[in-house]
């Protein structure tokens, strides 16, 4: 090979571990921009539910988990949450439990349920598959979530998810509370 043939064989092959890294990069890029919110509240519900209840939810996919954090206002005897998979104005299987209590909770004002779920803890439709799968419902406005308590056993508060904040700024002040 003369000395031409090497320095474009060195240049394409620098030019593929840059794509590589590139590609890599903008994937991460990628789900750290993605977050979605919803405002829960009882007038969401189907049937609508007469609740003085409030809520809010918060999803950040990342590459191999999910963040997320749901806060309650005025619920008292808090016996789940989840996410749903379903458009607004339809009930759905829960695809995500993110509280479950084994005895209803006493009052709830502030964080619920805090934490992370990977691509095996996905259940009912999304039993089976990827975190991927579970974002583009939530791009599709297909998902919802749900806070279900003793008076309220199929739901008392729901908020269907979206991309973007809504005016709910994920900020410190929020998520410390």
């Amino acid at each position: 090979m003369n000395s031409k043939q090497q320095v474009l064989s060195m240049a394409i092959v620098a030019a593929a571990v840059f794509s590589i890294g590139m590609s890599a990069t903008l994937v991460n890029t990628a789900y750290a921009e993605q977050k979605f919110t919803a405002t829960l509240s009882g007038d969401q519900e189907v049937p609508p539910v007469t609740s003085s209840g409030k809520g809010w939810a918060w999803i950040k996919p990342m590459e191999e988990s999910a963040w997320f954090k749901v806060n309650v206002t005025g619920l008292d005897k808090v016996t789940g949450a989840h996410i749903h998979e379903a458009k607004s104005g339809e009930n759905g299987d829960v695809v995500v439990t993110l509280f479950k209590a084994d005895s209803p909770t006493g009052p709830k004002d502030g964080t619920l349920a805090e934490g992370n779920f990977t691509a095996s803890d996905l259940e009912g439709s999304m039993k089976g598959k990827t975190l991927s799968d579970l974002v583009t419902a939530m791009k599709n406005g297909e998902t919802y979530v749900n806070v279900h308590t003793e008076a309220n056993p199929k739901g008392e508060i729901r908020g269907q998810l979206s991309m973007g904040n809504d005016g709910m700024e994920m900020s410190n002040s929020t998520m410390m509370k």
